[in-house]
């Protein structure tokens, strides 16, 4: 993977510089912090240190988790991109607490690349952005009091006040037990990643803005102006960027592209109705398996905790022996294992070489845990076993109404 980048920082005058940004030499490891308090400067300049430090001696391991094709390859890259930057947290709490400094807090956003593929680590209001041509998208979803407040359903009106926008709801040194979101993004030739803090995106209008912003230019070029660009426009605070241009992606271990597997996913009962951002939060979960002509993928009978999705190639299904359907590209089976666990009604076997996307019970029993992700998620799972039981009901009361239509009962 071969790529090129640049970072910029720039004050408002007599503003404190709050921001700390770095490069790993190699193009591989890519961080942005921005604090918050009393010594804010010193926060910053901690975790982002603490990040690269502790991430820098295990670049080969870290490169084989990238390069491993288990699915729990991707959970331990994404975990220990996480223990790094839990790392910074609790060094930054142990120095806030033996110096009898006032409490900081850092948002934090770390950005690996390995194999065509960018594994983010996200907490705090700053923003990863993706741009691709003359478009581009938001990847991260800001921890401000305005997402929060907007996500319970209160109206923009009510959220005019910049200050909402400024609070930050989660954050490192909040309490000690960050809770971080982790993407996974399929990169092209040409792409252009941009990280910048909240001082920075705050004048960009949206993401297709920034991208005409960035137009051609190379990226400690368009790093400098984004920078300039903010001040010009009022920034009364610190502005950092950063900016990476894939000039190669490589090869990546993916057969199936985030955006495909996005819309396979969007089929799935589980996995409707979720923002684009919060698909890429479910891409790290998210694996997919080449299976052999003949080789069955699900035994009817056995214990299910895999969701399975179709994605090339034909399957077929069978119970107790006999053919009951063919499923073709796009048809998911075993959803509701990722529930409850019960052992499967039919077999699923490959009538040719056939690739499936797979999430694991597990995996997404984890997803559930906390946020605004989990909540959607149990609100899907909720629905679809209302939908199921209501039609379940349904289909026993017109069994009853034959039953007393034919006299059978009474």
């Amino acid at each position: 993977m071969r790529v090129r980048s640049g970072g910029s920082s720039g004050n408002a005058a007599h503003a404190e510089n709050v921001e700390c940004w770095g490069i790993d030499p190699t193009g591989s490891f890519f961080v942005l912090a921005s604090g918050i308090g009393a010594n804010a400067e010193r926060a910053s300049q901690m975790v982002c240190e603490t990040v690269i430090q502790t991430l820098l001696p295990h670049r080969e391991s870290i490169e084989k988790m990238a390069s491993g094709d288990h699915p729990d390859s991707c959970q331990n890259l994404m975990e220990t991109l996480c223990n790094a930057m839990r790392r910074a947290e609790r060094r930054l709490l142990d120095y806030m607490s033996t110096a009898h400094e006032t409490k900081s807090v850092v948002s934090c956003d770390l950005v690996y690349l390995a194999n065509g593929t960018a594994y983010i680590a996200h907490i705090g209001n700053q923003r990863v952005y993706l741009l691709r041509g003359d478009t581009g998208r938001l990847l991260t979803i800001d921890h401000s009091a305005y997402e929060y407040w907007r996500s319970q359903g209160k109206p923009e009106s009510a959220l005019a006040n910049p200050a909402y926008r400024l609070r930050v709801t989660r954050a490192l040194g909040i309490g000690g037990t960050a809770e971080i979101d982790t993407l996974q993004l399929d990169l092209r030739t040409g792409d252009r990643i941009v990280v910048c803090s909240q001082g920075a995106h705050q004048h960009f209008q949206n993401a297709t803005h920034l991208a005409q912003l960035y137009r051609m230019m190379e990226p400690q070029r368009v790093a400098d102006y984004l920078i300039q660009y903010a001040f010009d426009r009022g920034c009364q605070t610190c502005a950092s960027v950063i900016c990476i241009e894939i000039l190669e992606p490589g090869v990546r271990n993916a057969f199936v592209e985030t955006d495909s597997r996005i819309t396979a996913l969007e089929q799935i009962c589980f996995f409707r109705d979720l923002s684009y951002q919060e698909m890429l939060q479910i891409m790290p979960i998210t694996y997919e398996k080449g299976v052999e002509a003949g080789r069955e993928i699900i035994h009817e009978g056995d214990a299910g905790d895999v969701l399975y999705i179709l994605v090339d190639g034909k399957c077929e299904v069978s119970n107790g022996g006999v053919r009951i359907a063919i499923l073709e590209p796009g048809c998911s089976f075993g959803e509701l294992s990722l529930v409850d666990r019960q052992p499967r009604s039919a077999t699923v076997k490959a009538i040719g070489a056939c690739r499936v996307l797979m999430i694991r019970a597990g995996d997404f029993e984890h997803l559930t845990m906390s946020g605004a992700l989990a909540v959607k998620l149990l609100w899907n799972v909720a629905h679809e076993l209302s939908e199921r039981i209501r039609k379940s009901s349904e289909t026993i009361r017109l069994q009853g109404v034959r039953l007393l239509e034919n006299g059978i009962l009474n």
